[in-house]
């Protein structure tokens, strides 16, 4: 029995189809695999206002107490995502750019560091990880996308989209507060192309992720916004220390398995999408 959670019954978010069969049950939730287009997402799912009101505290109701998302900094992330802006974006001069859901900040410190003109900033619901970007210098504040009154040349969104549960409301709140020509930059995992749980690397945190795309239904969902013009890179996770980890991760909870590298079909993906005009 979930504790505190009031759930509603929702259709797939990409295609609308009700059709769907069973791909995972964690926490209590159940997820499905759409049958028309291959979105896996939770069906009966916390109500919206309740999926706010986790997004700012960053504890979920779960059928045996709460899921805890109030991580803390990790530094390595710095680096390794001002490897990916300089991919997109090197040698681009002058943008205005904004992190919704920034967290703890390192994502606006990586665009600092590879793009060191661009003027870059974030957002997020979540008071205690604002403070920590703040501690820290980077520029980050507690507001949601709605009091947002500016406009940037780029919107990233990273390891966002899967949390939200009304993406095209969503979008169309970024796509409001992007100049013309204007990029919204994304990073998401690959779920919706993987046809079995077995497939996917580690847990799904359910229900903090609601909502898992595949490759062609991100680009479905993009375009429906209006981004026509879309170019993505597909990352491999399984390496050696990830493998590595898992493997140590089993042994402490007592069940104790072997993981092998470069056997998932798993990938983490990042686009970037042109707006129109």
């Amino acid at each position: 029995m979930l504790m505190q959670a009031r759930l509603e019954t929702v259709d797939c978010p990409c295609c609308e189809s009700d059709g769907h069969r069973h791909w995972a049950s964690e926490n209590g939730y159940d997820a499905v695999k759409c049958t028309g287009c291959g979105t896996v997402y939770i069906r009966e799912r916390p109500r919206a206002e309740d999926i706010s009101a986790a997004a700012r505290d960053g504890v979920h109701p779960t059928e045996d107490g709460t899921l805890d998302q109030r991580l803390r900094r990790q530094g390595w992330k710095v680096p390794f995502y001002a490897g990916i802006v300089r991919r997109f974006f090197e040698g681009e001069k002058g943008l205005s750019w904004l992190d919704v859901g920034a967290g703890n900040g390192e994502f606006v410190e990586a665009v600092q560091h590879a793009l060191p003109d661009a003027k870059a900033s974030g957002i997020d619901p979540m008071e205690v990880k604002v403070a920590r970007a703040q501690q820290r210098g980077v520029p980050i504040t507690a507001q949601t996308l709605e009091e947002v009154t500016g406009s940037y040349d780029v919107i990233s969104i990273i390891n966002v989209f899967s949390h939200v549960p009304d993406f095209q409301h969503f979008g169309g709140l970024i796509r409001a507060r992007l100049k013309p020509g204007g990029s919204l930059f994304v990073e998401t995992g690959n779920g919706g192309d993987l046809p079995s749980r077995a497939d996917y690397p580690g847990e799904l945190l359910l229900p903090d992720h609601l909502t898992f795309s595949g490759i062609e239904q991100m680009k479905q969902t993009l375009g429906r916004l209006g981004f026509r013009r879309i170019e993505h890179f597909s990352r491999r996770t399984d390496h050696p220390l990830w493998a590595a980890k898992q493997i140590v991760k089993s042994a402490l909870k007592g069940k104790p398995k072997l993981v092998l590298p470069w056997t998932r079909k798993f990938r983490t993906v990042f686009y970037r999408a042109y707006l129109d005009g």
